[in-house]
């Protein structure tokens, strides 16, 4: 997992319910977010150079990758983890241009595929997984400020303090 934002950790939330090894892979100013995802979802934290632990396994790499960083940086961190036949999944998005050489792509015989969720039969199946208790967001929300107060929210978020703000009517 590539991203320690609300969609990464939501991703990564959702691979380990079922039943994926996760690592979720920020930069030293992800710390406080990591560790959101380290101590809630079970994930393993790396800071930096996901390789080494891409590696581990047999040399070949993860199964598979989701890029939520929102960079197009990442999409180029992930074909060089994925193994060879492996998987990325491009959840976040920015308006960088990629430049670099996207032949890793054919020469592993990656699959890459978008995801944009904002649907009704996904959110559907969210919604079910929640009401059950089977999927908590709770820990990843910061606080709840009134509309009034959106700046201090966001802000909270843009630094890291927190990962999601909620706003209330006023």
């Amino acid at each position: 997992m590539l991203g320690p934002g609300t969609i990464g950790i939501l991703c990564a939330a959702m691979a380990k319910q079922c039943g994926a090894q996760v690592a979720i892979v920020g930069l030293q100013q992800d710390a406080h977010r990591l560790e959101l995802a380290r101590k809630h979802c079970g994930c393993e934290v790396i800071i930096g150079d996901a390789k080494p632990w891409a590696m581990e396994r047999d040399g070949l790499g993860c199964d598979g990758v989701i890029d939520a960083a929102g960079a197009s940086v990442t999409l180029k961190i992930a074909l060089d983890i994925v193994r060879p036949a492996g998987w990325i999944s491009k959840v976040g998005w920015g308006p960088q241009p990629l430049g670099f050489n996207i032949d890793p792509l054919v020469q592993k015989n990656i699959t890459l595929q978008g995801s944009f969720s904002h649907n009704w039969p996904i959110w559907e199946r969210v919604i079910a997984l929640m009401s059950s208790g089977q999927f908590d967001v709770k820990p990843i929300i910061g606080g709840v400020w009134p509309v009034t107060e959106w700046h201090e929210a966001f802000e909270k978020m843009h630094k890291g303090e927190v990962v999601k703000s909620v706003l209330r009517p006023v």
